[in-house]
């Protein structure tokens, strides 16, 4: 053995996070960036003070334009980025072992992930180009993501493995569904939509966070019904 060798064994081995972990990881860690992100957009003056999900003062985007923020924000989301997709590639690894071999949600995973960076990348650039590329990017990340979301639930709830945290996963995606439909049929009808896109977009990014949770409990009862099941067999 020679010690280039030696050196790799003697290194520590890392637990990677499994699929509760990972989602919990999802929902803390985005909610702390882009919250911090706008408290630091606020303290250097470049965005009012207010209740975003709220109020719609700010959009997300304006957060990370400009100053601090803006180096902040591609800080953080593109590291996240990286574990948003070995969420996905876990999820689908895991609903393969299940008896699910489609290669979906890894997939679609993956072009979430990809129009999650476009917009990071692209956030803060000047110009038209860079302005459409933030739209393809924010509005294919949350739908894909979306699409994942519901996916994921409804293919474990045809594999039998069904909990109360499935039910409030269903009825969040409708929820984020019924919203989106919502901003649509208001933009058409109001003349002063702009004054509530904002608030609206918070909204959806919070629902989305909160649904990895809920995925977490999911995934954590799944976890326990193979223990049990063979700890039943032994």
């Amino acid at each position: 053995m020679n010690i280039k060798t030696r050196s790799i064994m003697l290194l520590p081995a890392f637990p990677r996070p499994g699929l509760s972990t990972t989602a919990i990881l999802l929902f803390v860690l985005p909610t702390l960036a882009i919250n911090i992100n706008y408290g630091i957009a606020v303290a250097e003056g470049y965005v009012a003070l207010c209740n975003p999900y709220w109020d719609g003062c700010t959009s997300i985007s304006a957060t990370g334009c400009n100053g601090t923020a803006f180096f902040f924000f591609k800080a953080a989301m593109l590291p996240l980025s990286l574990l948003y997709f070995y969420y996905w590639l876990l999820c689908s690894k895991r609903l393969n072992s299940m008896g699910y071999e489609k290669p979906t949600i890894g997939n679609l995973g993956f072009f979430a992930v990809a129009a999650l960076v476009l917009y990071t990348l692209s956030l803060g650039a000047l110009g038209d180009n860079f302005r459409l590329m933030r739209r393809i990017g924010i509005i294919f990340y949350f739908s894909l993501t979306y699409l994942c979301q519901l996916l994921i639930v409804h293919r474990l709830g045809v594999l039998g493995q069904q909990d109360l945290s499935q039910t409030l996963q269903k009825l969040m995606c409708l929820f984020i569904f019924g919203i989106a439909v919502l901003t649509l049929f208001l933009d058409a009808l109001l003349p002063n939509y702009d004054d509530y896109e904002d608030a609206f977009e918070w909204s959806i990014a919070l629902l989305l966070l909160i649904n990895f949770l809920l995925a977490a409990w999911n995934w954590r009862f799944i976890e326990k019904m193979k223990v049990d099941s063979l700890e039943t067999s032994e």
